[in-house]
């Protein structure tokens, strides 16, 4: 066994392995890598384990980010709920995290961030557990969903429908989604991902991606991002104009992606990162959504501790204060250059 830099010659066998090992997921497809370095820079670090017969036997991507300070660090992957190493055997796994300590001590990063999906990397690394991811297992209508609904959410649903939003498909929508996306990011005192980073994944992911709109009066106001990958729907990002918050729009928002996955036949329905017992995690629950654990493992390098990665800690508390306060316009031509040097998100 041996652990080697991915190469246009291997791609063949990075794919071949995403598409036919259990668990593999939607953040180890290759388009990432061509997103993150065409938008952001960012120097990839792939890494393939091969056997013998030179067949894929485990895989790890990583990038390259600094901070606002130079700092450096590798992470798998920046932006993304979860990537981390996939093997075949926890003895492949230790080895590619072993060759990734090479690379990290190499470049002198702060430290390694493994975002692992349900497992650990099978490496004995500082963890943390601070989030999870909310899966839906789908039956194969949305009736039946509908029908354990409780009634006050089934209400907010009606409610969104009586007041006249109407759902509607497809990219062409993705500048007004952006718009949408925008506004919310800057409610929530949080830097907005470069208009390109959108428009890059679409191009990339044409097959893969697709985007759910509600319109009130012919104009969206609310949006939400679908990835599939195998039996499970994604959706990485979600966002709605607040102004319309009174018609219940999240609620028809998410009501529609969970019909559109059943109708799909999708088994599963990603609702995405949450911190357990926050508003987000509460309002992805009355779905019937089920947590699954995210395990963000650490090699510290330069770093003495483990970063905090925990959506309730207040470090950032003035900054985000005055940011939801700045226009959006600013926020707007800010936050996608400052984003990319946040390892955090």
């Amino acid at each position: 066994m041996k652990v080697v830099p991915l190469t246009p010659e291997t791609e063949p066998l990075w794919d071949d392995f995403v598409e036919n090992h259990s668990g593999t997921n939607l953040y180890h497809l290759l388009g990432w890598k061509v997103v993150f370095e065409d938008t952001f820079g960012f120097k990839p670090h792939y890494l393939l384990a091969l056997t013998p017969e030179n067949t894929a036997a485990g895989i790890l991507p990583m990038f390259l980010m600094r901070d606002i300070f130079r700092r450096k660090y590798l992470v798998s992957n920046p932006f993304s709920n979860f990537a981390g190493v996939c093997a075949t055997s926890a003895a492949v796994s230790e080895q590619l995290v072993n060759a990734a300590i090479e690379i990290g001590r190499r470049e002198g990063v702060e430290f390694i961030e493994l975002r692992q999906l349900k497992e650990s990397s099978g490496v004995d690394l500082p963890s943390k557990e601070s989030f999870v991811t909310l899966m839906l297992q789908l039956p194969a209508e949305s009736q039946a969903l509908w029908q354990g609904l409780s009634s006050k959410a089934r209400n907010k649903i009606r409610l969104g429908q009586k007041k006249g939003l109407q759902a509607d498909f497809g990219m062409q929508y993705l500048d007004e989604f952006y718009q949408i996306y925008a506004r919310n990011m800057q409610y929530l005192g949080t830097p907005v991902f470069p208009r390109r980073m959108f428009r890059r994944i679409a191009d990339v992911f044409k097959d893969r991606v697709n985007l759910l709109v509600l319109k009130f009066e012919g104009k969206p106001v609310s949006g939400m991002f679908f990835m599939p990958f195998k039996q499970v729907l994604s959706e990485p990002w979600a966002a709605s104009l607040r102004e319309y918050n009174r018609f219940k729009v999240n609620n028809l928002l998410y009501w529609r992606a969970i019909e559109y996955a059943c109708d799909n036949g999708f088994e599963y329905l990603d609702f995405g990162r949450s911190t357990l017992d926050t508003g987000t995690d509460i309002f992805k629950r009355q779905w019937g959504a089920e947590p699954v654990q995210l395990h963000y493992q650490y090699y510290l390098n330069r770093a003495k501790q483990v970063p905090v990665v925990d959506a309730n800690n207040n470090k950032y508390d003035k900054v985000i204060n005055v940011w939801k306060k700045m226009p959006v316009s600013l926020t707007n031509f800010v936050g996608p250059r400052v984003v990319q040097y946040l390892p955090e998100l």
